[in-house]
């Protein structure tokens, strides 16, 4: 085989590669919302069947409550798992496309291709899966509260969403120093410590 046949079938390799990284991207990019829309509709449609019924005892909407954040728990908690498998994916289209000179994604992250850089404005996907995660899980405290009498079963639901946003948010934080040390030992620098 001459060079030539080399590079092509090396530039074969890569593009098919960046095709099934973007495709799995997009996958989990997708399943955040494609899961935690079913399931917020059904908390809400939950919610208001309970609401809808005349004076249930508090340990009735505490039982509710806390199966509706556990429910949500492993909603989120999964969809974070998620999000760190497509960041790991976005980082490779990246690195492919550095290599092959393509700018799609490129453009998105540091100053961007030929200094154009591409910006979104607003909150970020994972920060509205935390919004909508701690809206859904804490509805039902709330509405106990607000039906009264109250009783501290009610708060159960705070503790689970608190340990599940603090560990999603450890979690933030780590997958984002391993992305910058990687392109740190891609580019040859130094690890950034944070």
């Amino acid at each position: 085989m001459d060079l030539v046949d080399s590079l092509k079938e090396r530039l074969a390799t890569k593009l098919e590669e960046y095709q099934a990284t973007q495709d799995a991207y997009l996958h989990y990019d997708s399943f955040r919302w494609q899961a935690g829309s079913f399931l917020t509709a059904g908390v809400f449609v939950f919610w208001g069947l309970v609401v809808s019924q005349t004076r249930l005892p508090p340990r009735i909407i505490a039982t509710g409550a806390t199966l509706v954040a556990l429910l949500m728990s492993a909603w989120v908690l999964f969809a974070h798992h998620y999000r760190q498998l497509y960041l790991c994916k976005l980082a490779r289209i990246h690195e492919i496309e550095e290599e092959l000179g393509m700018e799609q994604h490129r453009r998105f992250i540091g100053s961007g291709v030929d200094g154009i850089r591409y910006r979104s404005f607003g909150p970020r996907g994972h920060n509205l899966d935390l919004f909508v995660y701690n809206l859904t899980s804490l509805t039902g405290c709330a509405l106990g509260i607000a039906q009264g009498p109250f009783t501290p079963w009610l708060l159960l639901p705070l503790p689970i969403v608190g340990l599940v946003t603090a560990m999603i948010s450890i979690n933030e934080r780590r997958i984002k120093r391993l992305l910058q040390d990687a392109a740190s030992h891609r580019a040859g620098r130094p690890a950034v410590d944070s």
